[in-house]
């Protein structure tokens, strides 16, 4: 038993409604109702053939983030798939968007969006949708036959199994399944499956471009870190690449074991920290020892062993790190989350007095060591250079 457990999340397997349009079981990570004060809601699905999936809906409140990849992280450009996505502030004129490459999708709050057409899956398709708080939850419309407007709002606590009342639904989509097989309408959404194949079915919101600024398509991106990661990799870096974007993260692939980072605090946001297997449609394929230390205190942490896909929540002022991957016998996907658009970190450091210093590092702010007109991309390439400056120090050219 650790101090620490309580952020420490062991993703359980969940089932999938069963037929072969999803990978199963998945990993998911539900937010508040995985764990205590977890104010995010993250995980994948693996769609394995062409359908039309989810309902129009808007979140009142907060951001979404969707993503699109190849499932196996390893091979993560590796994409034949084309995805139409309708979005837009005005339900009854959304523009449809179609993606044929790895992408991110930021869904500012009020924006309306869905359904999503997985309309040719060449080969299948990664999809997480991360949601900036605890709860899940959404807002569709319905237009009743007198004309009037309802907006049903479906909250992950308010909602019910149609199976079993005494539980909470958790999205299983064994309801969808079973109506479908039957023939039935769906006893709460029924006219919210059927607008959205109005939707796919007409003529979309001529095309703006007023949305554009919304998707982000992965750069191909190479590392320099040797074999410790797979190459090449699929990497976001916030408000340096989307504006306004409230969420920063990226997927890295670990091959080897090695130490990484050094102890820092983060002072105003949760990180979460995501270890699976590499291939998201069989993620619970894992085959590693990892060991991340924790702590309030920089001078007192704990260390946590994970031998099996986990998510640790890392709260604002909860010292982190070094990440030790002790045996990597499979590659593992680590995956931060992080809820805001510039990753930044506190790290500690002794002066020349004794004295303890802090100091800030922000990915907005960090510039390349060997090009000042350039953001640090991470790539690695100064990681065994002793002759450049190195965590929280920065080289300086006045202009």
């Amino acid at each position: 038993m650790s101090m620490y457990d309580e952020f420490v999340y062991t993703l359980p397997k969940v089932e999938g409604p069963g037929g072969d349009l999803y990978a199963s079981p998945k990993a998911y990570f539900n937010g508040a109702a995985s764990m205590w004060h977890a104010n995010m809601v993250m995980g994948f699905t693996v769609v394995q053939h062409e359908a039309l999936v989810d309902i129009p809906h808007v979140h009142h409140a907060v951001e979404e983030i969707y993503m699109f990849s190849g499932s196996d992280l390893t091979k993560f450009f590796d994409f034949d798939a084309e995805i139409e996505l309708w979005i837009g502030e005005n339900p009854d004129k959304m523009e449809k968007y179609v993606i044929t490459k790895p992408t991110l999708v930021r869904i500012p709050a009020r924006m309306w969006h869905g359904p999503i057409n997985y309309k040719r899956v060449g080969k299948p398709v990664a999809f997480s949708s991360v949601y900036m708080n605890g709860e899940r939850s959404k807002v569709t419309r319905r237009i009743n036959d007198d004309g009037t407007v309802e907006f049903p709002y479906l909250g992950s606590s308010l909602k019910r199994c149609i199976f079993d009342k005494t539980k909470n639904c958790n999205n299983c989509g064994k309801c969808l399944k079973e109506c479908k097989e039957k023939g039935i309408p769906h006893p709460r959404i029924s006219f919210a499956l059927e607008w959205a194949k109005e939707i796919a079915e007409s003529e979309p919101a001529p095309h703006s471009g007023k949305y554009d600024k919304l998707f982000f398509e992965y750069p191909v991106e190479y590392h320099s870190y040797g074999n410790l990661f797979a190459n090449p990799r699929g990497k976001f870096r916030g408000i340096t690449q989307l504006p306004e974007v409230n969420f920063f993260g990226g997927f890295s692939v670990v091959t080897a074991a090695h130490h990484m980072e050094v102890p820092h605090v983060h002072h105003a946001r949760d990180e979460y920290l995501w270890f699976s297997g590499s291939d998201l449609a069989n993620p619970f394929d894992f085959d590693a020892e990892i060991q991340v230390d924790l702590g309030w205190d920089p001078d007192h942490m704990e260390t946590v062993t994970i031998t099996e896909p986990t998510v640790i929540r890392v709260p604002p002022n909860m010292w982190h790190c070094p990440i030790n991957f002790k045996r990597i016998d499979k590659p593992v996907a680590f995956f931060p989350f992080y809820g805001d658009g510039d990753w930044s970190k506190i790290i500690r450091r002794k002066t020349s007095t004794g004295e303890d210093e802090f100091l800030f590092e922000a990915a907005s702010l960090r510039k390349c060591v060997y090009n000042h007109d350039k953001l640090c991309m991470y790539c690695g390439k100064c990681a065994n250079d002793d002759s450049v400056p190195s965590y929280g120090i920065f080289p300086y050219e006045k202009k």
